[in-house]
C-alpha cells in the first residue's frame, strides 16, 4: 500500500499536470502535448485508448527511442501507462528552443533540401528495421542552425524485416531522389528494387536498394 504522501505527491503532480493540458502545446487525433512538470520536458498524452490506436503507448516510445538514438528524434525520459489504456503518455525532451518547423502548412509535406534531409533519415532508420510514416510538416522539426531533422510523434511507424525493409528503404530514396529532382533516377531505382522483389530476391532487391541509398547520402544540395 502506498504512504499517504506518496499519494498526497501523486495528486498534486497530476493537479498540475490537468492545468498545464488546459493549454496544450499541440493536438492530434490522438493525443495532445503539453509542458511536463520537469523542466525541459513535454509530455504527449493519449486522448483514447491503445485499443484504437495504431500503435500502444510503450511501442510508439520504443521506437522513438531509436530515432532519439540517432540523433532524429526527442530523448524519451519516461512512459506511463494507466488501467485501460486511456490516458497514457510519453515524457520527452523539449526541443522547441533549439528546433522550428518549416512549410506554411502544417498539414503540408517538406519540399526541396528538407524533403531529401527527411529521407535520408527515413532511409537510416529503415535500416534499423523502422518504417516511420506521417512525416507532414507539423510532425518534422528543424535545427534552427543547421536545419537537420527532428522527428516528433512516431504513432504511425513499424518494426520491419525482411521484403518489408527493403520496401521501406527503397521508397525512402526513391522519394529523396523525387525531392532532389532526379525523378529519372527514382523510377530506375524503384523498378529495379520492386522487379527484384516481385522475383522473390529479397538479398539482391536489398543490396540495390543499398546502393541507391548510399548515393542519396551524398546529396547536400537541391538546385
Amino acid at each position: 500500500m502506498r504512504k499517504a504522501g506518496e499519494l498526497i505527491n501523486d495528486y498534486l503532480r497530476e493537479s498540475k499536470l490537468a492545468n498545464n493540458r488546459s493549454y496544450p502545446l499541440g493536438t492530434g487525433a490522438n493525443g495532445v502535448v503539453f509542458e511536463s512538470d520537469v523542466p525541459g520536458n513535454v509530455i504527449k498524452q493519449r486522448i483514447g485508448s491503445d485499443e484504437y490506436d495504431y500503435n500502444t503507448n510503450s511501442q510508439e516510445a520504443d521506437l522513438q527511442a531509436i530515432a532519439a538514438e540517432l540523433g532524429m528524434a526527442p530523448r524519451i525520459a519516461a512512459v506511463e501507462n494507466f488501467q485501460g489504456g486511456i490516458g497514457n503518455r510519453i515524457e520527452m525532451s523539449d526541443v522547441r528552443p533549439n528546433f522550428e518547423t518549416h512549410g506554411e502548412s502544417y498539414r503540408g509535406f517538406p519540399q526541396g533540401l528538407d524533403a531529401v534531409r527527411v529521407n535520408q533519415q527515413l532511409g537510416q532508420l529503415a535500416l534499423k528495421g523502422v518504417d516511420l510514416g506521417d512525416r507532414h510538416n507539423g510532425n518534422v522539426l528543424y535545427n534552427k542552425m543547421t536545419g537537420r531533422p527532428h522527428h516528433i510523434d512516431f504513432g504511425i511507424a513499424d518494426r520491419v524485416t525482411g521484403a518489408d525493409q527493403v520496401q521501406a528503404l527503397a521508397e525512402a530514396t526513391a522519394n529523396g531522389f523525387t525531392a532532389a529532382g532526379i525523378n529519372d533516377v527514382a523510377d530506375i531505382y524503384r523498378a529495379t528494387v520492386y522487379d527484384l522483389l516481385a522475383g522473390g530476391d529479397v538479398k539482391d532487391a536489398m543490396d540495390v536498394a543499398k546502393q541507391g541509398f548510399s548515393r542519396l547520402q551524398k546529396i547536400k544540395q537541391v538546385a
